[in-house]
């Protein structure tokens, strides 16, 4: 399978997350809804990391580890912060912030701390996300 189609199947996820999780706020304090979604991705990732192939044996020693780590961190911070959002506003007015606004930030952590370069027209995207953002919530 290609980047495209996981690129597809992973918006596609996070859009019913979003769904879900506007639901489950309606019923749920807060801090229930973000333990039941992290201990959920928990069993689920433990069971991928003995199925699929290269998870075991990985040394602890291993460079990449502190990235994982922050990464967890970072997903903590967003599934806490989107749940607040979605608490206090419309899902379709989080959904459209939310979801451009990685792209946007995608590209600028790319450029400042990977060095990837920005073609004109993907700077043209990252404009028409901004005015599609504004359009939406407006």
């Amino acid at each position: 399978m290609n980047y495209f189609f996981w690129s597809i199947s992973s918006a596609l996820f996070f859009a019913a997350t979003f769904l879900l999780r506007k639901l489950a706020i309606k019923t749920m304090p807060f801090n229930l809804v973000l333990l039941v979604e992290v201990v959920v991705e928990l069993i689920l990732l433990t069971i991928a990391f003995f199925i699929l192939p290269g998870g075991r044996g990985v040394l602890v020693k291993n460079s990449g580890m502190g990235y994982a780590a922050l990464a967890g961190v970072m997903v903590a911070l967003g599934v806490g912060t989107n749940i607040l959002a979605l608490k206090s506003g419309l899902l379709s007015k989080v959904s459209v912030i939310t979801s451009p606004s990685q792209i946007i930030f995608a590209v600028l952590l790319g450029l400042l701390f990977l060095g990837e370069a920005l073609t004109l027209k993907q700077f043209m995207g990252a404009v028409l996300a901004i005015i599609g953002i504004i359009l939406m919530i407006k």
